[in-house]
């Protein structure tokens, strides 16, 4: 990989970190020294170079696993604690929280399947079999402690 220059060094800072100038290629370009009238086509053309795009990646991946990280944390602690903050916003904090340390979300209960008639219309004889059903898949999927009986 080629080595930057000094003004394509420059220009990554700016490109990366420079206030008014992130995300802007002509004015990054402008403050890294690149003449006025051919910033914006010097700009372009940096954006097209592999090394000077790795080491915008590389200072952007700095930039996100340093300060911006501490202060993006910073920001949902201080959503979870604002007692005033908006409900659904606190929720969105603590699961983007809870999401960045690695817990997993429990999946959604699968939605019961489909019955062939509703149960205030079956016989007692049904009912009964649907219960019976229904207690073996509980059964299955979570089998009961240690001196606890199921009901027949």
């Amino acid at each position: 990989m080629r080595e930057l220059t000094d003004q394509q060094r420059r220009f990554v800072i700016e490109f990366t970190s420079g206030t008014g100038a992130i995300g802007n290629a002509s004015e990054a370009a402008r403050r890294a020294g690149y003449s006025e009238k051919t910033a914006a086509e010097q700009g372009r053309q940096l954006l097209h170079k592999p090394h000077v795009m790795a080491a915008i990646d590389e200072a952007n991946r700095s930039l996100i696993d340093g300060s911006l990280t501490t202060l993006a944390l910073e920001v949902i602690r201080e959503i979870l604690e604002d007692e005033n903050a908006h409900p659904k916003l606190r929720l969105d904090a603590a699961k983007t929280a809870l999401d960045r340390a690695g817990y997993i979300a429990p999946k959604a209960a699968e939605a019961p399947e489909k019955l062939e008639k509703p149960l205030n219309e079956m016989s007692v004889e049904e009912l009964e079999e649907f219960i019976r059903q229904r207690r073996a898949l509980l059964a299955a999927e979570a089998p009961l402690p240690e001196g606890f009986e199921a009901v027949q």
